[in-house]
């Protein structure tokens, strides 16, 4: 089956278990006093203001910490507005008008739209800068880490109903990542660290790639690294892409190399693609090579049309990779697919590999792949 166009609401909505947490927003609230921007009077519920003016971030946050200790061990919330990459918006285009409900039970954030049951929400972002809403969830046992994590966009309501909240007003993109970086050292959670990657992601400046490039080449579970090279793959700047070739050279591990590829190919840089089709026929693992390979059957371009009939015309006689580069090109769009297989049905001297371009033409219910056959089932 082709692969549908990612836009970046699939891409936030497909990552497992681990990014549904990003599905909520909240209301732009009045300009509040002491020159902040956003505020807390959309969040309702035990709202506690550290937003004065004077205090810096770093120590609005540890007052946040030494006032939640001082209530007791249960956790708390920390809340802060920042500059996004993106503009986050959640639910059916904010016709409810009900507002959310926030919950912390199990040690997870969850959001529900007030009087509806959510049934294919989906979450869209925008590709302009906007201010979001960080939301932590924190134990004050834990010496700074996060339980959990999300975003929220200033143009819906929440009610916080389990735990309370410290707002502390707004902070800069390196009050935010300051804040970020010293929570992954103190985090264990898994599904945390990923929360934590994504919102490191979502910061503007070149700070995001260095966080995420140290994540992915830490000593962390395979799974937490996969996910820092994801969202260095979603930020698709020259930095990133850099980043990206730097790990795939550096790192051992099969399944992070992967998702290094996939990474790579959700950019639109030309040099992410030339990186793919070296990968496709240098690299020495060939599971890896196949892996490859496959993306570029993905990427509907002249650049990996190419680049896989090159591999299917000059890899060795039984080399499988040479299969792997078919069933790609049975991935490109008809008009690129269809002629390619005619070609290489027609003029490979593999017999198994005539044998899978005829199969996946086959497949195609092209009428040029019925006139193909017609010629050499009637000989004509």
């Amino acid at each position: 089956m082709r692969k549908q166009p990612m836009s970046k609401g699939w891409i936030l909505a497909g990552l497992g278990g681990c990014l549904a947490v990003l599905v909520f927003a909240l209301t732009a609230a009045p300009a509040p006093a002491a020159g902040q921007s956003g505020g807390p009077e959309s969040l309702k519920g035990n709202i506690i203001r550290l937003d004065a003016a004077g205090a810096s971030f770093a120590a609005r946050m540890d007052q946040a910490g030494a006032q939640a200790r001082k209530s007791g061990p249960g956790h708390y919330f920390t809340a802060y507005v920042f500059e996004s990459r993106h503009h986050v918006r959640y639910g059916r285009g904010g016709v409810s008008g009900q507002g959310f409900s926030v919950t912390s039970k199990n040690a997870r954030i969850r959001v529900d739209e007030k009087n509806r049951i959510r049934e294919g929400a989906s979450t869209e972002s925008g590709d302009e800068p906007s201010p979001a809403v960080l939301l932590a969830l924190r134990d004050p046992g834990m010496g700074g880490g996060i339980v959990d994590l999300t975003l929220l966009d200033p143009e819906q309501t929440y009610e916080v109903e389990t735990a309370p909240v410290y707002w502390l007003g707004q902070a800069t993109a390196d009050e935010s990542l300051d804040f970020l970086d010293k929570a992954y050292a103190a985090t264990k959670d898994e599904h945390a660290l990923t929360s934590l990657h994504f919102a490191v992601s979502s910061h503007l400046g070149p700070r995001p790639v260095d966080i995420l490039k140290k994540a992915a080449l830490g000593t962390g579970p395979a799974k937490v690294r996969e996910s820092a090279v994801f969202w260095l793959g979603n930020a698709g700047d020259a930095r990133s892409l850099a980043a990206l070739k730097d790990i795939y050279g550096r790192e051992k591990a099969g399944s992070v190399k992967k998702q290094v590829v996939f990474a790579l190919q959700l950019s639109k840089q030309k040099e992410a693609l030339e990186e793919i089709i070296r990968i496709a026929k240098s690299e020495p693992d060939m599971e890896l090579r196949k892996n490859a390979v496959f993306w570029l059957g993905q990427k509907a371009s002249a650049e990996s049309a190419k680049a896989l009939t090159d591999i299917v015309n000059s890899a060795a006689e039984e080399d499988p990779i040479k299969d792997q580069a078919v069933f790609a090109i049975s991935q490109l769009p008809k008009d690129k697919s269809v002629p390619l297989l005619i070609d290489i049905a027609r003029k490979n001297k593999s017999a198994s590999v005539r044998k899978k371009a005829i199969f996946w033409l086959g497949q195609s219910g092209d009428p040029a792949a019925l006139a193909f056959f017609e010629e050499i089932l009637l000989k004509k």
